[in-house]
């Protein structure tokens, strides 16, 4: 397989990264030659819009004002086109003669293997391809196939939401270090509660609601703590800010 990657920025060179070992070859387009030069030896080749054409698959990861000048270029491309471009709706890419179409939102967890990646397909690819795809993107992470009309949602849920989940870790770190806990020893205990808690909740499926209940006890230290966080509105403030990101994504999304 031949699999081209148009735009090996932050996002489209970890594509190229975790594609490495299930194509013989990958194209690379980018204007910014700087960014290819950690890719100088196979199965990575340097390539224009022209060549990429030669590829099986091509992974759009451009910015959403220069996705026209490239679909221009491409149209007509007849192999599956992957796009991670915020906001570019599948029915724009079939106006340029593509219909084979893979619309994708992932995370910046990508970059370690524990991305959470929606997917949604357009109608002309078969079940063959969408399982092809889906199994090149489970080398990201976590893939569900969801309603393409839900993008804006996720976007804001598991794309911007990352975001949010970073300022509340380092909330906790600073509260570390007023307590008098070294910032080295914080982090260990800060990044592992995390994982701890999400792995938990995972392997379990239960509510959080449940084990946020099972931790307090009456009178105690968790329970004070909960209380304060009510006091201080932290849920409804984490809620508001993931409506405020949809929202701000549905007007991208229009534009």
């Amino acid at each position: 397989m031949t699999i081209g990657i148009v735009g090996v920025g932050n996002m489209g060179s970890i594509f190229a990264e975790k594609f490495s070992k299930e194509a013989e070859r990958i194209l690379l387009v980018e204007k910014d030659s700087e960014k290819l030069s950690r890719f100088d030896a196979p199965p990575y080749e340097i390539a224009d819009l022209e060549k990429v054409r030669e590829a099986d698959l091509i992974v759009l990861a451009v910015k959403p004002q220069d996705a026209p000048i490239v679909l221009g270029t491409l149209k007509g491309f007849d192999g599956i086109l992957l796009s991670i471009v915020a906001g570019l709706k599948i029915e724009e890419i079939r106006k340029y003669g593509i219909h084979k179409v893979a619309r994708i939102m992932p995370n910046v967890a990508v970059r370690v293997g524990e991305g959470v990646l929606a997917t949604a397909f357009s109608a002309d690819m078969s079940l063959e391809e969408r399982e092809l795809v889906k199994s090149l993107l489970e080398k990201l992470g976590f893939v569900v196939e969801i309603e393409e009309k839900l993008f804006s949602a996720v976007t804001a849920l598991t794309g911007s939401g990352p975001a949010f989940i970073f300022v509340v870790v380092e909330a906790f770190l600073d509260a570390a270090l007023k307590m008098g806990i070294p910032l080295d020893t914080a982090k260990e205990l800060v990044y592992r509660l995390f994982k701890g808690s999400a792995e938990l909740l995972t392997e379990t499926g239960e509510h959080p609601a449940l084990w946020k209940h099972r931790v307090s006890s009456p009178a105690g230290t968790t329970v004070e703590g909960l209380i304060t966080m009510e006091r201080f509105a932290v849920r409804s403030g984490v809620i508001e800010s993931l409506i405020s990101s949809y929202r701000r994504a549905l007007e991208l999304e229009e534009k």
